[in-house]
């Protein structure tokens, strides 16, 4: 009978490690709880990494934000890792759980806040040229960062700006995408574009710089909502959660200026 190859052996231990890397990610955490995993848009990463905290603190039961553009964490709810399904959705927009209902994904949502689209400029001393009104960002040259539109707020400042004719004034040469909203804002603060158009919540990160409220923008608002996901693993502790982000939790999301949700 043969010995096994140097090839074979390797072969084998290269298996053993695999298992065992599965069984390490399938295995509970401490307490025999695995973590509740919830997707979230980035606009709303500041008040949800509080919110997560204090609810880990509270309950001791760990939670894992991933975080991203709406449309893209849709399509992750949407066709989830067999080993690492979501408890729970908190997209920008709500047109997203909208869309997540109809594909039979959510159990329950919960609304929670709203957002407003607006115009953060660069710091005063990083300005290259002046910003105050919707004549200066669609003159040549000005360079204005917005989101792409897997985010909630590219695809809605676009929607509505084409409704109403706006889009065709803004030169494409102006435009510069950005994956996030978050990474729009992050443009401003160098001075590498004269503007961003973000959410109202997200330019609040930055006080030291300008925020403007624009005729053109009015009613571009995004309803915030979070969904709670059947393919939770734990029903019952997703629903604990998603009623604590509505409840205690939210008032972080006051602290960092979210009002409180108001219906259409």
């Amino acid at each position: 009978m043969r010995s096994p190859t140097p090839v074979a052996v390797g072969s084998l231990v290269l298996l053993a490690g695999l298992v065992a890397a599965l069984v390490v990610r399938e295995a509970p955490r401490a307490g025999g709880e695995r973590p509740l995993v919830v997707y979230v848009a980035a606009s709303l990463r500041p008040a949800m990494t509080l919110v997560a905290a204090d609810y880990e603190a509270a309950t001791g039961r760990r939670v894992e934000l991933r975080f991203g553009a709406s449309e893209d964490l849709l399509a992750r709810v949407e066709f989830p890792s067999a080993s690492d399904p979501a408890d729970a959705f908190l997209p920008a927009d709500d047109s997203y759980l909208r869309l997540a209902t109809e594909r039979g994904l959510i159990a329950e949502t919960v609304p929670l806040s709203v957002m407003r689209a607006v115009v953060l400029l660069p710091p005063t001393d990083k300005q290259r040229r002046s910003v105050t009104a919707w004549a200066d960002l669609i003159r040549p040259g000005t360079r204005v960062s917005l989101a792409n539109e897997g985010a909630a707020v590219g695809k809605l400042v676009r929607s509505r700006l084409t409704a109403t004719g706006k889009w065709n004034e803004l030169p494409p040469a102006n435009v510069h995408g950005a994956g996030t909203v978050t990474d729009s804002a992050n443009a401003t603060p160098v001075g590498a574009v004269d503007a961003a158009i973000v959410w109202d919540a997200v330019a609040r990160n930055y006080p030291a710089q300008p925020m403007l409220e624009l005729p053109e923008l009015a009613g571009i608002r995004a309803d915030v909502k979070i969904g709670r996901l059947k393919q939770a693993r734990d029903p019952d502790a997703a629903a604990a959660f998603v009623r604590y982000v509505a409840g205690p939790g939210f008032a972080r999301f006051r602290e960092l200026g979210f009002p409180e949700w108001v219906g259409k």
